[in-house]
């Protein structure tokens, strides 16, 4: 496992009045004693050290004039999508999902326990492609990436 530092920086900002954060994960509270803003930052620091994103990466899915799912090669599919949604959710290991481009993104708030990731073994390249996880902040690089990629393209050449 990586070693990571953080930084917890408390600020006394007037008469009952402190402030706690840990600029690594975005977290500042603030509170009128100093016990209760460690406490509610407490919080924001084991969300972040707890939440992880698993992250389900499928073929690319087009669509004919009927409306049924084909691979890149032509092969008719199924909606492998929805029925990954659906695995994912009976396991317990996240009802939450959001969609992107080719593939679906789980927000996963403990460890996954040995029978899920088997279970992710054991579908990894049938349901879905392959599969990986990423913490809060990955994910969060990953979106400004993306929106600076996209930014490069939209700005005009000078």
């Amino acid at each position: 496992m990586e070693k990571k530092t953080y930084t917890l920086t408390i600020h006394h900002t007037g008469r009952d009045q402190y402030e706690v954060t840990v600029p690594e994960i975005g977290a500042t509270k603030t509170a009128a004693t100093l016990e209760s803003a460690l406490s509610i930052t407490v919080h924001d620091i084991v969300k972040h050290l707890a939440t992880r994103s698993l992250i389900l990466v499928f073929v690319d899915q087009h669509i004919d004039r009927n409306g049924g799912y084909f691979d890149a090669q032509g092969d008719p599919h199924t909606d492998l999508e929805q029925q990954a949604i659906a695995e994912i959710t009976r396991l317990g290991i996240s009802p939450q999902v959001k969609r992107k481009e080719r593939h679906l993104l789980f927000e996963v708030p403990r460890p996954l326990t040995r029978a899920q990731t088997s279970w992710l073994d054991e579908h990894a390249g049938k349901l879905f492609e392959r599969y990986y996880t990423k913490d809060e902040l990955e994910v969060k690089l990953d979106a400004l990436l993306k929106e600076a990629r996209e930014n490069r393209k939209i700005a005009p050449n000078e």
